[in-house]
């Protein structure tokens, strides 16, 4: 609103601006939000999803939710459990660190700012989309064929896990970084090393270390479901209870992840809103 305008008393007097008009969706915008919503209802009616036959389907006798309803708490506290526990966060801890060592000077050589030859570049981002492209169970089950179920196999798919998005989140932040570093680096006579150390790495540094504590979190909810196909961690002791229907345990297992979790993504949070 403004004053321009003053009431017989002199005093000035508020005038009404009216406000720009809305602007309307695009066609191109309306066509793509119908073409999803038919899509949307095409494929309901092709896996045969009911709305009724899922209202009917949770009323009958469920041992799942029965098994909530009587949670184990001692499961929580068990010796067997905690070891497994332990066994995850190993897990866990050890292939971000493997991970994050290695997806920096990955991500660097497959950048233009950290490598100017378009080759080895195109190669670097070709095997990164390729690991990208496979999902942490399936990593878990290659490698629980190849050298065998247990912890080794989890770690080494938590692995490639870390690589594929360290790599990816790093490389997208070295295209975006200030440019003005770098060449003050070069005109001075730096070399190429001196240069990413001196003028790349520390803009990084900081998103950088905040991807590794999201890295982190990620590997440690992954690691519960490697298990089931018997790369170690908490999944084995989860699908331990699954296959003997003892679903009030599997609960109490369930919660005292959701805590360790909960826990663990808190204190990640805290230290990435400092470094960030």
């Amino acid at each position: 609103m403004s004053l321009d305008a003053t009431d017989v008393s002199g005093a000035a007097t508020p005038k009404t601006v009216a406000l720009p008009e809305r602007p309307r969706p695009s066609a191109l915008v309306i066509g793509l939000a119908i073409g999803g919503l038919v899509f949307t209802v095409l494929t309901a009616r092709r896996i045969g999803f009911s709305l009724d036959g899922l209202i009917e389907n949770l009323q009958r006798p469920n041992p799942v939710f029965e098994g909530l309803l009587h949670t184990a708490w001692g499961e929580m506290f068990s010796p067997r459990s905690r070891a497994y526990f332990v066994e995850t966060l190993q897990m866990a801890t050890l292939a971000t660190v493997a991970g994050v060592a290695v997806s920096l000077p990955m991500a660097l050589w497959s950048t233009e700012v950290g490598n100017p030859y378009l080759v080895p570049r195109v190669i670097l981002r070709s095997i990164n989309n390729v690991i990208r492209s496979i999902p942490d169970l399936v990593w878990a089950g290659l490698f629980v064929l190849g050298v065998g179920i247990g912890a080794l196999s989890g770690v080494l798919a938590l692995f490639f896990f870390s690589l594929a998005v360290m790599v990816k989140l790093t490389a997208d932040t070295l295209d975006g970084i200030d440019m003005g570093p770098i060449e003050a680096a070069n005109a001075s006579g730096a070399t190429h090393t001196q240069m990413l150390r001196t003028a790349v790495i520390p803009q990084i540094l900081p998103a950088f270390s905040s991807y590794a504590l999201y890295d982190y979190e990620l590997n440690l909810r992954a690691s519960a479901v490697l298990g089931l196909v018997g790369a170690g961690g908490i999944g084995e002791r989860i699908d331990f209870f699954r296959n003997r229907g003892l679903w009030d345990q599997l609960w109490g297992l369930v919660v005292m992840f959701f805590i360790v979790v909960f826990v663990v993504e808190r204190i990640s949070v805290s230290i990435r809103r400092r470094l960030v």
